[in-house]
């Protein structure tokens, strides 16, 4: 079973079609069905149903998982996209929203300035918004002008509605989080996120989950690990549900959880889901939770003195970071609640090649 696309010949009443078919291969985990091998065969060659997915992705307005393909790549596609004999007959909306996506994989890249991120999607009708907050997310991804970004996204999260389309409203909401966590106010982002929380209850159950991982992940780095425990171990049937239905919420489960135990010094906890997080990116194709994961072990190793270990785990996130097109250094910035306490300080040791790694490898 193969599958080709080519979004010249494609009649744009079926891009949303391809993109549902697709979208279930990538998010739902492997069942033991006749369609198994024809799925895990799709896969074999996961860059060729990304690249296929990420076009998909910009076409049919999903752009929640633009970002989740690898940033490279989908920034090569993107750009060709716009050289693509069905560019010009593409309606203004629809350039704007491909730009909004180029945008957001030039972000994680680091290879534009803040400056210029989102401007060209800016003044769209549909796409301006979200366009607006993002460009002041980059700022804060960037490390730059966080007061007066913090200042920006509480006037758009004003224009933002309050019933209807509320993903402006989460994303807004989300980059004042990031300044608190960026400026070390962690109860101000506790605060936050459970307004995400509360706007979503009782409609989008996917979405209480993934923030409510986050509200753990944020109560680990304030120390009340008991906290963290409770709200992503011990949560209602509606995280069991989401966790074995949907691969990409298994990996942020499961990473978040390896962090909490990290956090609480409960290391072989932690190497367990790390381990797990990999082999579901393995699976998947994520290449973000599996960097994210590999410095998790390398920083286990650090802790224990196995420094060749320790090195090993971090040369692979090196490799990680250039298949992505992320830079190194710049590993955490676009995800700050994942980053990991300032202690765990081997990831940065081997990045400035620094003892003990100086005479390794």
């Amino acid at each position: 079973m193969s599958l080709l696309f080519d979004l010249a010949h494609i009649p744009e009443e079926t891009y949303r079609a391809c993109w549902e078919f697709l979208d279930r291969l990538e998010r739902h985990l492997p069942r033991p069905t006749t369609l198994t091998p024809a799925i895990l065969n799709i896969h074999t060659e996961s860059m060729k149903a990304f690249k296929a997915a990420e076009a998909l992705y910009l076409t049919a307005g999903y752009h929640e998982m633009a970002a989740e393909c690898r940033f490279v790549q989908s920034q090569q596609v993107l750009e060709d996209f716009q050289r693509s004999e069905l560019w010009e007959h593409l309606s203004e909306p629809t350039k704007a929203e491909v730009w909004y996506f180029l945008d957001g994989a030039r972000r994680y890249t680091f290879a534009t300035s803040a400056d210029e991120l989102f401007v060209k999607s800016m003044e769209d009708r549909i796409w301006g918004l979200q366009s607006k907050i993002w460009h002041w997310r980059a700022k804060i991804s960037y490390g730059e002008d966080i007061d007066q970004a913090n200042t920006r996204l509480e006037d758009l999260l004003l224009q933002c509605p309050s019933t209807g389309n509320l993903f402006p409203r989460r994303n807004a909401l989300e980059g004042l989080a990031e300044v608190a966590i960026y400026e070390g106010r962690l109860s101000e982002a506790m605060d936050i996120l459970q307004k995400i929380v509360e706007m979503f209850k009782g409609d989008l159950s996917h979405e209480v989950l993934w923030y409510t991982v986050l509200k753990a992940v944020v109560a680990s780095k304030q120390g009340d690990h008991a906290l963290a425990r409770e709200l992503i171990y011990k949560a209602p049937n509606l995280f069991q549900f989401f966790a074995l239905r949907t691969a990409f919420v298994f990996l942020h489960r499961s990473y978040s959880s390896a962090c909490i135990e990290l956090t609480a010094g409960a290391y072989d906890r932690a190497e367990s889901h790390f381990i797990a997080t990999i082999e579901g990116c393995d699976i998947q194709g994520h290449l973000d939770f599996k960097a994210y994961s590999k410095r998790g072990l390398g920083e286990i190793a650090f802790v224990h003195g196995d420094f060749v270990l320790a090195a090993r785990c971090f040369t692979e996130v090196r490799s990680l970071c250039t298949e992505m097109g992320v830079p190194p250094r710049h590993l955490y910035s676009c995800e700050l609640f994942y980053v990991l306490p300032d202690r765990f300080r081997g990831w940065s040791l081997f990045l400035e090649d620094q003892s003990p790694f100086a005479n390794i490898m």
